[in-house]
């Protein structure tokens, strides 16, 4: 059973070392978020997500299996496009960097980690959940609109060292 819990700086090299290996064994597949470890993450972004109890891992059996970044914080773009509601960022969530480690795929720890976000807000009085993703990342857009994002805008930006990058927005009022 999946337990999700806040990070612990304790968690940090287990989540760097989750991120970068789940990058390195995806790297060559059709479809993936095109994260390039070391520039998107980076271990200081995840160790401040942790510090700043933002980062949110899954655990089977104490093995960490699963991280997300639930924050208030719009990724860049965000400000460009209309969403469902305009509201202080205070009342909206964040979702970044969803990760499942390689090899636990295929068990529904995505849809849970995300699911969990929904609880999180519910408590929190959070009037929405907002997202983007790689263009072309069937498989993260299946699984969101399956869980009642709607797809609001796609934006083209520069992303960090990356480029330019393609992104599409979803969001979820709850």
């Amino acid at each position: 059973m999946l337990k999700i819990r806040k990070a612990n700086i304790n968690d940090a090299d287990t989540v760097t070392k989750l991120y970068e290996e789940l990058i390195d064994a995806i790297k060559d597949n059709e479809y993936t978020p095109q994260w390039e470890y070391g520039v998107y993450p980076k271990d200081e972004n995840i160790i401040t997500s942790i510090e700043d109890e933002e980062l949110y891992v899954g655990e089977i059996d104490s093995e960490i299996v699963s991280s997300i970044v639930i924050n208030h914080k719009p990724s860049k773009g965000y400000d460009q496009v209309r969403w469902k509601i305009d509201d202080e960022y205070d009342n909206i969530y964040v979702v970044h960097l969803v990760a499942v480690k390689h090899g636990h795929g295929k068990k529904g720890i995505a849809k849970k980690m995300i699911n969990y976000v929904f609880d999180l807000a519910k408590e929190n009085s959070i009037k929405s959940v907002r997202l983007s993703i790689m263009e072309n990342n069937l498989p993260a857009e299946k699984l969101y609109k399956k869980l009642e994002f709607e797809y609001i805008d796609t934006i083209t930006i520069k992303a960090d060292e990356r480029g330019l990058k393609t992104f599409n927005l979803y969001e979820k009022l709850i």
